[in-house]
């Protein structure tokens, strides 16, 4: 993982946003295709960079669309 200064490291954020463009977090995208079904048509997983430090996260980057993986 890379640091982003003291006390601070690279991770990965997970979230599925329906339709309405309501949010729903999820600790992997594992996780969120599991669930993805039940938010209906237009619900996407998206996922961000971010740097978590002891009293905040700051985003790297935006929030991208996940292709749901191949089984």
């Amino acid at each position: 993982m890379q640091t982003g200064g003291i006390g601070a490291a690279a991770d990965r954020e997970w979230i599925i946003k329906n339709a309405k463009g309501k949010k729903f977090v999820y600790d992997s995208a594992a996780e969120a295709f599991e669930e993805l079904e039940e938010y209906g048509d237009g619900a996407v997983v998206l996922t961000r960079l971010v740097y978590r430090g002891m009293f905040r996260t700051k985003p790297i980057e935006d929030w991208q669309p996940v292709e749901r993986p191949a089984f």
